[in-house]
């Protein structure tokens, strides 16, 4: 049998690295390092052996620069000059490599109308059209950040970080944070479901994102969980590039 190659893929969020090693198609093994685990990265991605490696970044220059010296040999996804989707964005220079990501996987997955929601340290929507083109979407904050901004721009709100399920009517100042950011992160998001499926037909739906787990979507046929989406597209990419 023909030995697969084997694929490392890099997904550096705000607040972990997610990385993914692929033999052919097949995840084999996953990681994910949080901010304070840095150096357990840097000792991983030296010692690593692969074939090809990609790297998805929405960090700064300097943390990105310092991620590829530790991936030597490795593509940036955010600077490579075509996608397997058409992007039809008016500032490409601005777009997220993770929202990119994000639906070439899905595109590649259906073939039809996509939309991609990614909760996480933002809540965001991704539309690619059944001829692979990316349209664009939305992007609000996700849980922490609207908690934090409640803090951050009042004199008198806590600063809380409750993610389990809400109620409506809140009894006491937390209570009624929790809800408004749980259930205002939810309302918004069968809000937009809503209006994406009435306005595109055959439409499916991906979700993934860390903070997708603390919300209700409908059980559908057409809406899929999938929490490895953007290591997904980063090997598609890999995989069009290397060959």
């Amino acid at each position: 049998m023909e030995k697969q190659n084997r694929y490392l893929v890099v997904d550096a969020g705000n607040t972990r690295v997610k990385i993914g090693v692929y033999e052919g198609d097949l995840l084999v093994e996953s990681f994910a390092f949080s901010n304070r685990q840095l150096q357990e990265l840097k000792s991983f991605l030296i010692e690593y052996r692969f074939h090809h490696a990609i790297l998805c970044s929405v960090r700064s220059k300097k943390d990105t620069q310092w991620l590829l010296q530790l991936m030597q040999g490795a593509v940036l996804f955010n600077t490579l000059p075509r996608y397997p989707v058409q992007i039809a964005y008016n500032t490409p220079e601005t777009l997220g490599a993770d929202r990119l990501a994000n639906v070439i996987a899905a595109h590649a997955s259906c073939k039809g109308n996509a939309l991609v929601i990614d909760v996480g340290t933002c809540v965001k929507f991704d539309f690619v059209d059944a001829n692979g083109v990316y349209e664009g979407g939305s992007i609000s904050p996700g849980i922490e950040l609207r908690y934090r901004a409640m803090h951050e721009f009042t004199g008198a709100l806590p600063l809380i970080s409750e993610t389990g399920p809400a109620g409506h009517i809140g009894k006491s100042t937390r209570e009624c944070m929790h809800i408004g950011v749980i259930q205002g992160i939810q309302a918004e998001l069968d809000q937009f479901i809503q209006h994406y499926s009435a306005r595109f037909q055959g439409l499916t739906i991906f979700v993934t994102g860390g903070d997708a787990q603390y919300f209700d979507f409908a059980a559908k046929n057409d809406i899929f969980v999938n929490e490895n989406l953007t290591l997904q597209g980063l090997l598609i990419t890999i995989q069009a590039h290397a060959q």
